[in-house]
């Protein structure tokens, strides 16, 4: 299913977040882990003592790879070399070896890769088990927000979570993604019947607010959700927006890490 999970460490405890997660999934994949450490301003020694030390709160297999005076998003796309593989990964932690490292570079990583990445945001709280959790779908009713479908499925049913498939839309009904109503109703109804039929137990809720971000970010974490799984729109190879406007906020703003798929091909 997953080959390799890579997470790129930066030296800044936010960028730490990333190792418990990834260690979790692994297991629960049958997977590995591969701690990479980039940048300038260290040595390979230091570097490598770095994550020898991280490496040790593992308990699944793992390697080590260090990767000196490499842009890190260079080196992080690099890594990920199977067409299974994963990268699990902070965002926005601006100290550290590579000073803004896990900043914009997460965004970066995106772009150049069309491998899912697991984003953990700076409002993430502490992690403990994905298991008997919750994890939230997200669609807008387009054919590229659906391109999460099997993914999710198959890390919801290996981490034993639920889902509840999401849709925002205005005050009066309006879908925010731009769909029309009966298609966006149509698109929720099909997700959740393909959880369903996956043997995955399966809901669905619609939020309501102003903005699809906020207000999807604000039921995560009122209702104490573990995962986020969503694509994103690559308008532009997204080259001009990165992840895109709705996804990178929801990913500042929830509380637990979020799932991201590009669109591939």
């Amino acid at each position: 299913m997953i080959n390799t999970i890579v997470v790129p460490l930066d030296g800044s405890e936010l960028s730490h977040t990333a190792v418990p997660i990834a260690n979790e999934i692994a297991a629960a994949l049958d997977s590995s882990v591969l701690l990479l450490a980039s940048g300038w301003g260290s040595t390979v020694e230091e570097l490598q003592s770095y994550l020898n030390e991280k490496a040790t709160s593992l308990s699944v297999p793992f390697d080590t790879s260090v990767v000196p005076d490499t842009f890190p998003a260079t080196a992080i796309a690099d890594a990920v070399t199977d067409t299974e593989d994963a990268i699990v990964m902070a965002t926005h932690g601006r100290t550290g070896f590579g000073k803004a490292l896990l900043g914009s570079v997460a965004e970066d990583v995106l772009k150049r890769s069309d491998h899912p990445v697991l984003l953990v945001g700076p409002a993430a709280r502490p992690f403990s088990t994905f298991s008997g959790t919750t994890m939230v779908v997200t669609t807008d009713g387009s054919p590229i927000s659906a391109m999460i479908l099997p993914r999710s499925a198959r890390w919801a049913k290996a981490l034993s979570m639920s889902i509840v498939v999401i849709s925002a839309t205005a005050g009066g009904g309006t879908p925010l993604g731009g769909a029309d109503p009966e298609n966006l109703a149509r698109a929720v109804e099909s997700a959740v019947a393909f959880f369903t039929q996956e043997g995955i137990a399966a809901r669905s809720e619609t939020v309501i607010g102003a903005d699809a971000a906020d207000a999807v970010s604000d039921w995560v974490n009122a209702n104490d959700v573990a995962m986020v799984a969503m694509a994103t729109h690559g308008r532009g190879g997204l080259a001009r927006t990165a992840l895109g406007s709705t996804t990178m906020r929801t990913v500042h703003k929830c509380h637990c890490p979020v799932l991201v798929q590009k669109p591939v091909g």
